[in-house]
C-alpha cells in the first residue's frame, strides 16, 4: 500500500555534524559535536565560488532511520534502510565560504528522484531528503567523514542583495508574504508538523528547514486546529530566473544553485495562499479574490526559477484530502574546515 508524504527557515550559523553528527537540524544559536557555517561571515565575493575540489563521497553506514510516511526514494521504498544504493564519486565544488569553512555542493544535482507525497511528505520531507544526502552524499577527508544534507532555503537567501520582506511583498508581488492569512474555507486540516512551527500561531518555534529529531519520521498525518485559517502565517514567495538573478550577489553562486536541470528538492517547507502576483484586477479592486485553502507546499528549484510544490491543503477534511506528489532530484550541501580543502 502506498503511503503519504513532506519543507523553510533562515537562521544566522548552520550545524552540519561530522560522522555521527546531526546534519538534518539547522540551529538558531549551534548545535553540538558540529560544524558551524556562519551565515553572517559569508564571502560572497569570494573567488573561490565555483572551484572544484577533490573529495571522496562515501556512504554513512550510521543513518538508518525507519520508514518514512509520503517518501518514497525508489519505487515504493520508503525505508532508507532498505534502499539499495552505491554512494559512487562525485565532482564537488564550492558553493559558499564564511572565515573558517567551506560549503560544498555537487556540480550539479544528483539523478537520484525522491518522491513527496501529500501531508506525510510535508511531515517527513525535509530531515528524509537529509537523512538521504546524509547517507550517500557524505565525504571523506583524510579518515575523517563530514556529513552531507540537503540545501535549504537560508543556502539561498544568503546570497540575497534584499533580505528585507519589502522586496518578497512589493518587488516580487507577494504581498502576503510573512503576514497571516485570510479567511478561507469552512475546513481548517493542517499536516500535523504545522502545529509545531513558528509561524502556525499554535505555541511551535520550529524553523521551516528545521526538524524535530534529526533524521527521526515524524508520521503523524493530518489534523484540524478546530478554529480557522486566519491565523495561518504565508511563508511563501516565488522568483523567476531574471527577478532571482538580479537580486544575487555572485553569478557564480547564482549559476551552480539555478543549473540548468529537472529541478530538484530545496528542503524547506512554506505555506502558500497565492501563487502568483496580485492580477491587475486584483490590484484594481484593492484585495485578493476568494481562495479556498492555504496550500502546505515544500521548495524547489526548476527551470532557473525558485518556486514549491503543493503537497496539501487546508481546504478538505482528513477523509477527503488529495494527495498531491512530485518526484525531484536532491542537492547535497557539506560544510568542511578549509584546513581540509586544498585549491
Amino acid at each position: 500500500m502506498k503511503r503519504k508524504l513532506l519543507m523553510l527557515a533562515t537562521c544566522g550559523i548552520l550545524v552540519l555534524g561530522l560522522a555521527t553528527g546531526c546534519g538534518g537540524k539547522e540551529s538558531k544559536g549551534g548545535s553540538s559535536g558540529g560544524i558551524s557555517f556562519d551565515y553572517s561571515k559569508i564571502n560572497t565575493n569570494s573567488e573561490n565560488i565555483g572551484k572544484n575540489v577533490d573529495v571522496k563521497t562515501v556512504l554513512n553506514d550510521k543513518i538508518n532511520p525507519s520508514a518514512y510516511e509520503g517518501v518514497e526514494f525508489e519505487i515504493d521504498i520508503n525505508d532508507l534502510s532498505k534502499l539499495d544504493k552505491d554512494a559512487g564519486n562525485l565532482n564537488w565544488v564550492i558553493l559558499a565560504e564564511d572565515d573558517k569553512n567551506y560549503m560544498l555542493t555537487t556540480v550539479k544535482a544528483t539523478s537520484d528522484s525522491i518522491q513527496l507525497k501529500g501531508s506525510d511528505g510535508y511531515n517527513n520531507g525535509v530531515q528524509a531528503l537529509n537523512a538521504y544526502c546524509a547517507k550517500y552524499y557524505t565525504i571523506e577527508i583524510s579518515g575523517k567523514k563530514y556529513t552531507a544534507r540537503s540545501l535549504n532555503i537560508s543556502d539561498i537567501e544568503a546570497y540575497y542583495k534584499d533580505k528585507s520582506d519589502s522586496w518578497k511583498q512589493d518587488t516580487l508581488g507577494f504581498e502576503s508574504y510573512n503576514k497571516t492569512g485570510v479567511e478561507l474555507t469552512k475546513y481548517q486540516y493542517y499536516p500535523s508538523l504545522y502545529a509545531k512551527e513558528s509561524g502556525s500561531n499554535m505555541g511551535g518555534n520550529l524553523g521551516l528547514s528545521e526538524t524535530l529529531n534529526d533524521y527521526e519520521p515524524y508520521n503523524d498525518g493530518r489534523k484540524s486546529d478546530g478554529t480557522s485559517t486566519i491565523n495561518y502565517v504565508n511563508t511563501y514567495y516565488h522568483a523567476n530566473k531574471n527577478e532571482m538573478k538580479d537580486n544575487f550577489t555572485n553569478s557564480k553562486a547564482y549559476d551552480i544553485i539555478f543549473e540548468a536541470s529537472a529541478g530538484y528538492w530545496v528542503s524547506s517547507r512554506a505555506v502558500e495562499f497565492y501563487a502568483g502576483k496580485m492580477t491587475t484586477y486584483e490590484k484594481e479592486k484593492g484585495k485578493r479574490n476568494y481562495l479556498a485553502s492555504a496550500h502546505f507546499v515544500m521548495r524547489n528549484i526548476g527551470g532557473g526559477e525558485l518556486k514549491a510544490f503543493r503537497l496539501a491543503d487546508s481546504g478538505s477534511n482528513i477523509s477527503e484530502e488529495m494527495f498531491y506528489k512530485n518526484s525531484l532530484s536532491v542537492r547535497p550541501v557539506v560544510v568542511v574546515p578549509k584546513s581540509e580543502i586544498k585549491l
